[in-house]
């Protein structure tokens, strides 16, 4: 196939042509081509736009998947703590879900081992509803935005 999804680049294959405004287009090449081009959009789409959050419900601490985009935390968690931001290729979001999650136990995310967040050793969320996101940077480390 002519898409490559570990970059994203999607090459047309030999023999395709423009098309112009009002023409028919039917081809066996041009079928390829729709048919690669859907194949890309959805491999693009599940790596990219489609995910499904991830709710915590149990007390106690917990470590971010390097596959988390949205962690739910519905339960008092201690401390959260992140992956390598060099294995994590998305940011995350955490989201305090739930009434007196994080207002009444606060939770502290740690990066993992001398990473910083923002320059920061860690990080305290202590707002009920609160909410973070976390870029991972390809250097070390984090950067938040709320």
């Amino acid at each position: 196939m002519p898409f490559n999804p570990s970059t994203g680049v999607y090459t047309p294959p030999n023999g395709a042509e423009n098309a112009f405004p009002g023409e028919v287009i039917a081809s066996a090449t041009w079928n390829a081509i729709f048919t690669d081009i859907s194949t890309a959009l959805t491999q693009l789409g599940q790596q990219q736009i489609t995910f499904l959050p991830r709710s915590v419900t149990v007390p106690g601490n917990i470590s971010i998947a390097t596959t988390d985009r949205v962690v739910l935390i519905q339960a008092n968690v201690g401390t959260i703590t992140l992956p390598a931001s060099a294995t994590k290729l998305n940011p995350v979001t955490i989201v305090g879900n739930a009434s007196g999650i994080f207002g009444t136990h606060n939770a502290l995310i740690t990066p993992n081992g001398s990473e910083k967040i923002d320059g920061l050793n860690n990080m305290t969320l202590a707002n009920d509803y609160q909410s973070i996101t976390l870029l991972p940077l390809a250097s070390g480390g984090w950067v938040a935005t709320s």
